[in-house]
């Protein structure tokens, strides 16, 4: 009470912590799906170092980072709705913990 009368406030979490617990949270709690996405690619890429690529696989890496990225992007609105700094520190942090992944806009 008294900190309120001398200046000290409780500070709020800056938009980039709140953006990368949010994420970071997100991929724990569907870990299952970024794991059957990066094992599709790395199936798909090993694949086609060895000369035999294959379309099903790539096609199947292929949905699944589509689906990695539509529920990043789901999450995406409900933190920034219409704020475009909330945007922009969300899609930064996505940009540094997932950089394989095509988030629009940023």
């Amino acid at each position: 009470m008294l900190g309120r009368f001398f200046g000290r406030r409780r500070r709020e979490p800056d938009l980039t912590s709140q953006a990368a617990s949010l994420v970071t949270e997100y991929a724990r709690e569907n870990t299952a799906l970024f794991e059957r996405a990066e094992r599709l690619r790395q199936k798909a890429d090993r694949l086609e170092r060895g000369g035999t690529p294959s379309e099903s696989a790539a096609n199947r890496a292929e949905r699944a980072r589509m689906e990695v990225e539509a529920g990043l992007l789901a999450l995406r609105d409900s933190f920034a709705s219409s704020v475009e700094e909330r945007r922009r520190a969300f899609d930064h942090e996505v940009g540094r913990l997932y950089p394989t992944l095509g988030i629009p806009g940023r």
